[in-house]
């Protein structure tokens, strides 16, 4: 019996659907992703309920003629004078509209609320009888409202057709016993039954299918998603999809595998072909649905022996009732799944017999190697399937494909006014033809245009666009590659990356230049096609800096450090190790086959590579040699994207042996590469790119190894949430070197004596003081001792405030525009009069008088102009644009003459008082701070121009960056300036340059010397003495760092003078820290801070910032020179140096 129910469809968030039948609600209530799904399950539900539903229940289940879905908005509030309380309804209520032919009247039924139905004659008066009806069921049940019940989103009415069988109208009489009687066995008469129909298979198949189990927990059903509309497009592989569909159109019992390597579209051609079958089905009246399973969801969650057998037979036996279709979206899974040491038995046995008898029709991908696998493992299966080969595409064919994904993801898209261009398309197809080898056409470079997609980009005119630069920082995602590498930066010299690695590596030259070899190939993409892009032996002794030049490897390459997958061989020194790397085939996810699978951009390290046992090196030798590695089950890895480190100690122990035989780099690399040559087999030896030999450490380069260990330290959390900022004396960092200097071991007692003479009293430091306390920590060695000396830093006080300017009225801004012309006509009357008696002036006093000329013609523009009340805006503001027809002319008529093109008029709008405010208070503030500025000046003429030296120098491990942040938050626009810059050269030079020079890659800015000249700065330069507390950006939270700004007593005019002045003022730190040293000072009083702000975009070697650090005391920023100067001229608080 063919049954057709209405069923309400809502969205529950996110991808979240519910379906409900509205006369059984909520116990046919059902919640899922997929809507084909909850069809289904709605299904079998109601077939269930009417089989076992009474014959006079039948109407229920029959579809009036008449039906529509609405929603209505309720507005009602009654008196419960029983329980004295007020029942109050506001809401949205879906309901649904039944009538039948011969009826007078419409049955009402609230979707989420079905026992309130009522009947109702006109539907019109539907709101007011809803409400009444909601009323009554609210008092009769004793509820205050109905906050569950009402609409919370769109709600649609689909139609579920179920055939199921009719109930019997017998009485349900329980049977009477029967008395047991011996009768003589009789041979049953053979009942010839009538050959099944197709229409009653189809029948038969369906209700089936609505009680499958096993498939169910398996299995997921991609006929459901191409009837949802959420499966993936194919695009430029038409002959293919028509190949695949006509082969599973064919007979059933046919077996097809799609072979190709990965990203070549077989899941998008399966997943065409299985809507375009849906859809031919659907025209025909017939179901065949495709069950997507992998064969680990076969063994998931199955403990006990027999099990998953049992699952298996079960997913077959479904499989042949209900005639549908088995996608296995990896056919080698399928012959490993089950199995175990000691057990052969797998679920492809299961399958085999079936499709051999033609009763499983088995559709199935897989790439090459996985395929060869198959042959070798399961031969007799894998001659059941015919093979369609899915070869990948090139470039040139994958810009079609990727123009079709591209159209339905902006179809699929949010905002759907989204636009790519096609430079930016051509780019993303060059970037992943380049950098990713390790798949293929045209998966990957969709991957990487739905990420993509998924940026902001820049919104202009409603159309958010995606330009080439997202398309960089889409693959710089990926990959981790630096900008220099994709090709959106300028390409980095030899020397350039030399000196950036040789900052992070000391001492060890030879390993800079190969590291730098590895970069400069990738960058210009001659890596070779069938390896990783570099193979490093790292020979030497321990502590030299082997582990850290991988890690600096990982950084400038990669991104970081995180990119670094290290192992340390000497855990791999039995036989049977290896298969921690690459798996075994109960268990193939190997820890250096996951890493690569999950991360193939990357540095792998095996870090004394010589305590391996010789397995593990034959084992090696496909991953050197080719750039690939096999797992356990037989999958193939890339690890052409990859470098690869390995260390060693070897020669060490003979090199130390002979004193003063190595003493120079060609005679260690040869006797290093022998070593090395006599422990490695030659085919292991061949795959080496180069043995990169590594020298003791010597002073100076530990010199620099404590300084990026106390980098290091000063970073961790402890110190960052303690709000301590450390300096630390240089020759308290000397004297670590000099305790700690020992050329057998390296590195390594530097940083446990680290550890013990700056941690544990920076430790005790942090346990004594308060954890909301702002303090600056100075280290300062004494003798063979250290001594600590705590600076309290607080906030300058407030000065006195100002009433905001947002009160302002017109009639305030009238009054200050007033008493600003008076000031104006009194200055320039004097100005005038100094120069009637004869007074030739400066340059400056000309400028002055400049000035106040157009400063008056400014007030007396906004007197007249702005403050005046206009009756319209001009052209710049928005317009009402009003349509009108012209047929007269023929240049109006639009094509063919069919329509009239429309023409605009604009009409203006009057201007309202707040718009007057909006236009005339920023003119008159900024007049009103020049004023005063300028009337400043003229007042100190007599004394003349004065000349204020600013020095910025960062503190403990202030950056480049913070420093050049602060020197930029000066008024320089108040007064003529001169910069200049102290930087420090790749060999350790001290040199200062003019801001005007041309600077060189390889400087570090140490310090900045500002020179200000002009009339008046004195006053308004006074409070800019103290700290500036910069925040920097280190991803997930900020670092804060200092930078002392102080003026310098003495003349500056040029470079000589800036070093002489600048080396007195070190001088006199000097002799500060003695005094400090000896304890006949304290540096407990606290210091203020002038100056706070974050580190924005800059770059100190081009000059440019875009940081303005507040001043704390005033809140203003003091790069708004005129702003600064007026607040400082009107009052400020006493100075704080």
């Amino acid at each position: 019996m063919d049954l057709r129910l209405p069923f309400v469809v809502a969205p529950r968030g996110g991808r979240l659907v519910e379906a409900w039948v509205p006369a059984f609600f909520p116990a046919l209530h059902k919640v899922g992703p997929s809507l084909s799904t909850l069809r289904d399950e709605l299904a079998l539900a109601v077939m269930e309920r009417f089989e076992r539903e009474p014959a006079s229940r039948l109407a229920q289940y029959q579809l009036p003629p008449h039906f529509a879905l609405k929603q209505v908005t309720v507005g009602a509030e009654a008196r419960d004078r029983e329980k004295a309380r007020n029942i109050l309804l506001e809401g949205n209520m879906t309901v649904l509209l039944e009538k039948w032919p011969r009826d007078t009247f419409w049955v009402v039924t609230p979707t989420r609320l079905p026992e309130a139905r009522f009947a109702l004659s006109e539907p019109a008066a539907l709101p007011q009888a809803l409400a009444r009806r909601l009323v009554a069921w609210c008092l009769e049940h004793g509820l205050d409202s109905l906050d569950e019940q009402w609409t919370q989103g769109r709600e649609r009415l689909e139609l579920l057709e179920v055939d199921a069988y009719a109930p019997t109208i017998l009485p349900r009489t329980p049977p009477r016993p029967r008395t047991p009687r011996r009768r003589k066995p009789r041979t049953p008469a053979k009942e010839e039954t009538a050959p099944e129909t197709p229409e009653q298979r189809e029948a038969r198949r369906n209700r089936r299918r609505l009680s499958l189990v096993e498939l169910r927990a398996v299995a997921r059903n991609l006929s459901h998603g191409a009837r949802d509309d959420t499966l993936e497009r194919c695009f430029g592989r038409e002959a293919l999809v028509c190949e695949l569909v006509e082969a599973l159109e064919g007979r059933e019992g046919s077996a097809l595998v799609l072979v190709g390597p990965s990203g070549a579209g077989k899941t998008a051609l399966i997943h065409e072909a299985v809507r375009r079958l849906t859809a031919r089905q659907e025209a025909a009246g017939t179901r065949r649905d495709v069950w997507r399973v992998d064969g680990n969801q076969f063994i998931a969650g199955m403990m006990y022996v027999g099990q998953w057998e049992a699952r298996a037979r079960g997913v077959v036996n479904e499989l042949m009732e209900v005639g549908d279709l088995l996608y296995v979206d990896d056919l080698a899974s399928l012959v490993y799944a089950g199995r175990t040491r000691n057990e052969r038995t797998n679920v492809a046995q299961f399958l085999e017999p079936h499709m051999a008898r033609g009763e499983l029709t088995v559709l199935a991908e897989s790439t090459p190697e996985r395929f060869e696998r198959v042959r070798e493992e399961a031969p007799t299966l894998a001659s059941l399937f015919r093979v369609i080969h899915v070869p990948a595409l090139d470039a040139r064919a994958t810009l079609p494909a990727l123009l079709g994904t591209l159209r339905e993801l902006e179809a699929e898209s949010a905002d759907s006014s989204v636009r790519l261009s096609p430079v930016a398309l051509e780019t993303l197809l060059t970037l992943q033809q380049r950098f990713v080898s390790h798949e293929a056409f045209p998966g990957k470079a969709v991957r990487l245009l739905r990420r993509v997609l998924a940026r902001e980009g820049s919104v202009e005119a409603g159309t958010r666009r995606l330009t080439t630069g997202d398309v960089i920082a889409a693959m710089r995602e990926q990959t981790g590659l630096p900008d220099f590498v994709l090709g959106s930066a300028q390409p980095k010299t030899r020397e350039a990356l030399g000196w950036e690695l040789g900052r992070q590596v000391a001492g060890q030259p030879e390993a800079v230049a190969a590291v730098t070899d590895a970069i400069l190939t990738l960058q210009a993409a001659l890596q070779p096609p069938d390896k990783p892009l570099a193979t490093y032996l790292f020979v030497g002794p321990t502590g030299v800096g082997k582990t850290e030049t991988a890690k600096a490897l990982a950084r400038t390459l990669f991104g970081g450090e995180q990119r670094l997958v290290r192992f340390d061989m000497s855990e791999f020194v039995t036989s049977a190790s290896i298969t921690r790397l690459l798996g075994r085939p109960g268990a193939p996810d190997g820890e250096l086959t996951t890493a690569l699978r999950t991360q193939p951009f990357c540095v792998v390290l095996f870090d004394e590579v010589e305590k391996a046992h010789p397995r593990v090196f034959d084992a090696l030798l496909q991953f050197l040699g080719e750039g690939r590695l096999t797992d356990g089950a037989g999958r193939t890895v890339d690890a052409r994207q990859s470098v690869v480190v390995l260390t060693s100690n070897l020669g060490v122990r003979e090199a130390a042996t002979h004193t003063g035989f190595h003493r120079t780099a060609d005679s260690a690399e040869v006797h290093y590469l022998s070593a090395v040559r006599a422990y490695f087999r030659p085919e292991f030896f061949n795959r080496l790119d180069r043995v990169v030999p590594f020298r003791p450490l010597t002073p100076a380069a530990l010199r620099v190894v404590v300084d990026h260990a106390l980098e290091a330290l000063l970073s961790r959390h402890g110190i960052r949430r303690g709000n301590v900022l450390v300096e630390v004396e240089p020759r308290l960092l000397d004297l670590l070197v000099e305790e700690a200097y020992d050329p057998r071991y390296g590195a390594r007692p530097l940083k446990r004596a680290l550890e013990k003479r700056l941690t544990l009293p920076l430790a005790h430091h942090l346990v004594r003081r308060g954890a909301d306390d702002l303090a600056r920590v100075e280290l300062l060695r004494d003798g063979d001792a250290l001594r600590v000396c705590v600076e309290l830093l607080v906030n300058a006080p407030a000065w006195p405030p100002e009433p905001p300017v947002s009160s302002w009225t017109l009639a305030k801004i009238s009054t200050e525009l007033t008493a600003l012309s008076a000031r104006l006509e009194s200055l320039m009357a004097a100005a005038e009069a100094a120069r009637a008696a004869g007074a030739e002036g400066s340059v400056e006093e000309r400028e002055l008088l400049e000035r106040l000329h157009r400063l008056r013609l400014e007030a007396t523009d906004i007197q007249e102009n702005e403050l005046v009340s206009r009756d319209f805006e001009d052209s710049e503001s928005r317009v009402t644009k009003v349509m009108r027809q012209v047929t007269s002319h023929a240049h109006h008529v639009g094509h063919l003459g069919l329509r009239h093109r429309p023409v605009y008029q604009e009409r203006p709008l009057p201007v309202s008082r707040e718009e007057q405010l909006r236009r005339s208070r920023p003119r008159v503030l900024s007049l009103r701070d020049e004023v005063a500025w300028t009337e400043h000046q003229l007042a100190s003429r007599e004394r003349g121009p004065d000349v204020i030296t600013v020095l910025a120098e960062g503190l403990g491990d202030a950056t480049p960056s913070a420093v050049w942040t602060a020197a930029n938050s000066l008024p320089t626009a108040l007064a003529e300036t001169t910069v200049f810059l102290e930087a420090v050269h790749a060999d350790g030079r001290v040199e200062w340059f003019s801001g005007s020079d041309e600077r060189s890659d390889d400087l570090e800015l140490r310090r900045v010397v500002v020179r200000l000249s002009g009339l008046g700065l004195r006053e308004v330069m006074a409070p800019l003495q103290g700290y500036a507390l910069v925040e920097l950006d280190q991803g997930a939270s900020t670092r804060p760092v200092l930078v002392r700004l102080e003026h310098l007593a003495g003349a500056v005019t040029d470079l000589g003078d800036v070093a002489r002045e600048v080396a007195a003022r070190d001088a006199l730190r000097g002799a500060e820290r003695a005094a400090l040293r000896a304890g006949t000072t304290s540096a407990d009083a606290p210091r203020y801070v002038i100056l706070r702000g974050y580190e924005g975009i800059m770059s100190w070697r081009e000059g440019h910032t875009t940081t303005e650090l507040l001043h704390v005391a005033s809140g203003v920023h003091p790069t708004k020179a005129h702003a600064w100067a007026a607040r400082v001229l009107r009052g400020s608080g006493p100075r704080h140096d």
